[in-house]
């Protein structure tokens, strides 16, 4: 954050920062601008009224960075007047059934619809139809190539290639030199929005982001985690416990598991109806544009 973006601010006469909760530049630009804050919960696996995760955390105190940033660029000191906070999970993955209290500041917790959105692009015809035999998705989303690579997903390749599925490989611009030739059935995508195969998928397997483990559960389609790093691992405990999928670690997954654990998801009918159940239970939940429409009033009162 720096003047410009305050200025910026004030200049177009911001009235509210909307800001997730682990963002702190979001509540220092309110308290610079004077306007209260909407705060949103941006991971599908955890949240900050999880009692688990607040032991020991306080995400709210200034620490030595936040201070020093009050100090260089003039932001009064205390915390902006807080609207509600945004929990965006289904229900039954630890989200709201109405509205409560944060039972720390009295804070009103809000349900919220989560709505994929993976920006625009030039979309083929064939992700547009339905395929002929089960389509599976495979990702590593954009941060895990750039750390790590694309070696985990060599086992992933080599045990859906001998298998009778679509593979759809998002791999953006990550280097699949390590992956080989790739097997027939396997169309390496490049950078494909996930919401423009994921209606017509039937599988997918990826690292456990939380905007890639939250698009699936939107459109009922199981999953398969190999969780990286960060909070993925916690991404991988809710769709296991919840039944709309499988988890295995990355380090230590071979082709045979990989193929076995595929099999189950396209072929137990249980693991796709809890996937269609979550997708029912986000289906009744408020909408990002109902949230606004609620808070608007809330703005000057």
């Amino acid at each position: 954050m720096t003047e410009g973006t305050i200025d910026a601010g004030r200049a177009f006469g911001a009235d509210l920062v909307v800001h997730t909760t682990d963002h702190a530049a979001g509540r220092l630009a309110a308290a610079a601008l004077e306007v209260p804050v909407l705060e949103v919960g941006n991971r599908i696996s955890w949240s900050s009224r999880d009692p688990e995760f607040r032991n020991g955390r306080n995400l709210y105190d200034d620490d030595d960075v936040t201070l020093a940033l009050r100090d260089k660029l003039g932001i009064p000191g205390g915390p902006p007047r807080v609207i509600a906070r945004i929990d965006p999970r289904a229900p039954s993955m630890g989200g709201l059934v109405a509205d409560e209290p944060d039972p720390l500041d009295g804070v009103p917790w809000w349900s919220m619809r989560f709505v994929p959105f993976n920006g625009g692009a030039v979309v083929p015809d064939w992700a547009l139809r339905r395929p002929e035999r089960p389509r599976v998705g495979v990702t590593l989303g954009t941060v895990v190539p750039v750390m790590s690579g694309t070696s985990n997903l060599s086992a992933v390749i080599e045990a859906l290639g001998g298998m009778d599925v679509e593979v759809v490989l998002a791999a953006g611009k990550a280097d699949l030199a390590d992956l080989g030739t790739l097997p027939a059935n396997v169309r390496s995508a490049g950078f494909l929005p996930l919401s423009t195969f994921l209606p017509t998928a039937s599988l997918m397997v990826h690292h456990g982001g939380s905007g890639t483990t939250a698009a699936p559960l939107h459109y009922g389609v199981p999953q398969l985690v190999l969780p990286a790093f960060a909070d993925n691992p916690m991404s991988a405990e809710r769709v296991v416990a919840r039944g709309v999928g499988l988890s295995h670690d990355p380090a230590t997954v071979d082709v045979a598991t990989v193929r076995a654990m595929a099999e189950r998801l396209l072929t137990e009918p249980a693991f796709r109806a809890a996937a269609r159940e979550v997708r029912e239970e986000m289906a009744t939940q408020p909408s990002p544009s109902s949230i606004i429409e609620r808070v608007i009033p809330l703005v000057g009162a």
